[in-house]
């Protein structure tokens, strides 16, 4: 579990430190001491909207002028001195009158016109007309209002000085714009000037920041929106979470499949959890750093290939589909990519199938730079990618699986050592009987050595049957008996003539020797540096049974024994392989001990010992369904059949001697 926890923070901290966008520490004015480029594609909105802010301020607004205003005014105005007018004498009620309906005056300039006669008024008249006519001339705003009304000042500057002042003051309070604002057209202008603006955007690989370049509140508010800045990665702890939750979910669901598929076969064996772990950490670690040069260098068929040769085939392609899942995100990958690693993942599992020599492991190297250079340059072909760029991603892609083989093949002795565990290369070598112990073992016990082939034959052909490992069982069973080879007279298979040890022996020392080619074995193997899984074989194909023959000997001998001294110290059989070893040995040393053999004696001899086996409980805790029981036992009695049968009996053939 402590692995498993390194492995699982290391993914982490790679993700949050490595694969995320980098992080810059500036404030507005800074200098930036190193260009700063788009890790994806980034949209600038505040720049966008800035630039799209100008281009509206610099539409000019769009009004509408109105016929009638000019004719209104002067209207007004006509009204205005028609009025006042009337009379020689200009009465207060008349002026009152004429200021409450038509315009509005003030008492300064009342008075001046309650002063003035007749000929004076009518002259006021003239003036203001004129006045408003040539003001009206142009168009007129409300922004430019104040500007028109200064206008009428300077356009009333040669008349009488009695009466510029009232005639000012009607044309500046009566003067109105005739320019009104078109809002809707106006509108209309400003969002096209701003739908003409571009969004500013960076692709991935653009610069933002050019090194020397003084940072602006804009580019500091840019780089901090797309959580490129912060003074460390705790100020995001919406970006921890997110990781911390995204693994959590991923690993979860891959936790419970092995629950459910390998309990027994990965999560309670350390060993190969731990590899499980590393080769997994390690080639995500890997894409992190190797993904930015070429995603192409990744060697994801050697992460497989190595899973399938020291776990299972199924558990490295199951590996794959999550290691792509934590890739594609933590290196953005594309779609070829992710296809690509996939399609290495399952050729490299499916290519351990059957590995019997190292260059298997080459040869399903190489099916993968095959595919590699096809996928990748059939994707350059549907994207017209004929640069160098192209090409060289097809040779990268093909020396992968080259490479991915033979880091395979160089690390294999590592793992198989410091984890002590089994490959098919090794078992293969290990079959070999060059081995210094089964040369010892055909050299001091050639009839136990010859027991062990026989074994190791029935063993194979039944675990092959039930789907079980048939090399590994074949290699146990080679090595399950090597410890008779210290002394090998003690056994029968290897005894000439009736001469037999143990009658000069008590049986409390006979069943000691018999013992001890069991825990002696297991020392030979360990110091032979032979792997935990085949030497396990020797300590579980008697189990704990009890050596019958000679408890019942010291019984005859009135020697009162206890049980427990004429048992095996051993275990029974926990897996498949064991209990199919356990039932062969068995069946090998009772079959081949039968006088005036034939297929019903095999037959019901083998019955006999599949019977005791179940019955002692022998196979209690190795997982033998029934029905496998049965097929191993069909298998034996076949093979013993071929084996054993009665062979015919030749007759001697006399030679007639002639006389010459």
């Amino acid at each position: 579990m402590i692995m498993a926890f390194v492995g699982l923070l290391s993914i982490y901290i790679a993700l949050v430190l490595i694969a995320l966008p980098p992080n810059y520490n500036y404030k507005q004015g800074d200098v930036a001491t190193e260009s700063i480029y788009a890790p994806n594609m980034i949209t600038d909105m505040k720049t966008t909207e800035r630039l799209q802010d100008q281009a509206a301020a610099s539409v000019e607004q769009v009004y509408t002028k109105m016929e009638d205003v000019q004719e209104n005014v002067l209207e007004n105005v006509g009204n205005f001195f028609s009025l006042i007018n009337g009379s020689d004498v200009l009465e207060p009620n008349i002026l009152q009158q004429a200021k409450t309906e038509h315009v509005n005056l003030s008492d300064a300039a009342s008075r001046q016109l309650l002063e003035m006669d007749l000929a004076m008024r009518r002259e006021l008249q003239d003036q203001t007309e004129k006045t408003l006519k040539n003001l009206y001339q142009d168009e007129i705003s409300i922004q430019n209002l104040t500007e028109k009304r200064a206008e009428a000042e300077a356009l009333l500057g040669e008349t009488n000085p009695l009466l510029k002042g009232v005639a000012l003051e009607i044309v500046q309070g009566q003067l109105q714009p005739n320019m009104i604002l078109d809002v809707d057209r106006t509108q209309e202008a400003v969002a096209e000037a701003r739908s003409k603006v571009q969004t500013v955007t960076y692709e991935e690989g653009d610069m933002i920041v050019e090194e020397g370049e003084v940072l602006t509140a804009e580019k500091i508010d840019l780089l901090v929106d797309n959580n490129m800045m912060r003074n460390s990665y705790l100020d995001d702890p919406y970006l921890m979470i997110g990781v911390f939750l995204l693994m959590l979910a991923i690993f979860i669901v891959f936790y419970i499949y092995l629950n459910k598929f390998y309990k027994a076969s990965i999560l309670k064996d350390r060993n190969r959890m731990a590899i499980l772990v590393i080769l997994f950490t390690f080639t995500v670690l890997l894409t992190v750093f190797l993904a930015p040069i070429s995603p192409y260098l990744v060697p994801v068929s050697m992460m497989t290939m190595t899973i399938a040769l020291l776990t299972d085939r199924r558990l490295a392609i199951t590996s794959t589909v999550f290691f792509v899942i934590i890739a594609a995100f933590g290196a953005e990958l594309n779609t070829l990519q992710i296809a690509l690693y996939l399609v290495n993942g399952y050729i490299g599992a499916l290519g351990m199938l059957k590995i019997t020599k190292r260059a298997d492991v080459m040869r399903t190297g190489l099916y993968v730079s095959i595919i590699n250079l096809l996928m990748i340059g059939a994707y350059n072909l549907m994207t017209h990618q004929f640069a160098l760029s192209g090409i060289v991603n097809m040779g990268l892609g093909f020396a992968n699986g080259i490479v991915s083989a033979i880091i395979t093949l160089g690390t294999m002795v590592i793992w198989e050592y410091a984890f002590d565990i089994t490959t098919p290369i090794m078992l293969m070598e290990l079959a070999n009987p060059n081995n210094p112990l089964l040369k010892k073992l055909m050299n001091n016990a050639p009839g136990t050595y010859h027991h062990s082939i026989i074994v190791g034959n029935l063993a194979e052909s039944a675990a092959e049957k039930i789907g079980a490992n048939a090399l590994l069982v074949r290699v146990g069973a080679y090595y399950h008996d090597i410890g008779k080879s210290l002394s090998p007279v003690y056994f029968t298979e290897n005894q000439m003539g009736d001469v037999n040890p143990h009658d000069y022996i008590s049986p409390e020392k006979s069943v000691q020797i018999i013992k001890n080619h069991v825990s002696k074995g297991y020392e030979m193997a360990k110091e032979g540096r032979i792997p935990f899984e085949v030497r396990n074989f020797i300590l579980t194909h008697h189990g704990d049974s009890t050596i019958d023959f000679f408890l019942h000997k010291a019984t005859e001998n009135n020697e009162n024994p206890e049980v427990g001294k004429y048992r095996y110290e051993a275990h029974r059989p926990v897996t498949k392989e064991e209990g199919i070893l356990a039932l062969a040995d068995s069946v090998e040393a009772a079959v081949r001990s039968i006088k005036g053999i034939n297929e019903e004696k095999i037959v019901e001899r083998v019955e006999a010992i599949f019977k005791k086996k179940l019955g002692d409980g022998m196979l209690d805790f190795c997982d033998l369904s029934l029905k496998e029981v049965n097929i191993i036992k069909e298998i034996f009695i076949k093979i013993l059949n071929s084996v054993y049968h009665q062979r015919v009996e030749y007759p001697t053939m006399e030679t007639k001697k002639e006389d010459a």
